[in-house]
């Protein structure tokens, strides 16, 4: 008998015995965090399209949506092991596009990046994607953003989470490495006083541990 079973999404903390299942899968503030007993804690956006494969008793991420599990969505394979896989079944396209930085992004952006209308008419939250953002990470491949403004630790963390989301939907699910370089390239920073150019470490611990964190693994 295959030992894979094809999973949808649980409702809110429920448990399943059947197979010997070892996780547990809850609903929070916009996204579904799987625990496992003696395995990787996984989040993942419920917009991506992507669903959970049970193997084993355990959970994992069908990053590709082809259904079955690959070497690298195995988070109980080493990196190297891990790396190995996914690399061999990138295109040179999709390896020129995780070699590329983005343009600088300001988070949110007046201009008309948001379904062709600029934030305040858009009416959308500050941490909503631009259509230029979309495009880069969808079309281009990119996956490291470059941040220069952003509106708050929460709208950093919220951005974060929905760029996470958006691009775990693409292709093989690799996830985006976005950063900062606002001490020496933002206007905004330059500008601020000692004492708020001290609180910058603490927005950026905020930002690494925004609650898609977790689909690191």
């Amino acid at each position: 008998m295959n030992k894979s079973l094809y999973l949808f999404v649980l409702l809110p903390g429920l448990l399943c015995s059947c197979g010997g299942q070892r996780w547990t899968e809850s609903v929070e503030d916009g996204y579904h965090l799987i625990t496992q007993k003696g395995g990787a804690t996984l989040g993942y956006s419920p917009k991506s399209g992507i669903s959970i494969i049970q193997q084993d008793g355990y959970a994992f991420k069908d990053l590709n949506r082809n259904g079955k599990l690959d070497v690298y969505e195995d988070w109980r394979q080493s990196v190297d092991v891990r790396v190995a896989d996914l690399t061999a079944q990138l295109s040179m396209e999709d390896i020129a596009g995780l070699m590329l930085y983005s343009s600088h992004q300001t988070i949110p952006v007046n201009r008309n990046v948001y379904n062709g209308k600029t934030y305040t008419e858009s009416g959308v939250p500050a941490w909503e994607l631009t259509d230029e953002q979309k495009v880069f990470l969808e079309k281009d491949g990119v996956r490291h953003v470059l941040i220069t403004a952003v509106e708050s630790p929460e709208t950093a963390a919220r951005w974060n989470n929905a760029a996470q989301g958006y691009v775990e939907g693409l292709g093989f699910g690799i996830p985006c490495n976005n950063s900062s370089d606002p001490r020496h390239s933002s206007r905004q920073m330059r500008n601020s006083t000692p004492a708020e150019v001290a609180k910058f470490p603490c927005g950026r611990a905020v930002w690494a541990c925004a609650p898609l964190s977790h689909l690191k693994s």
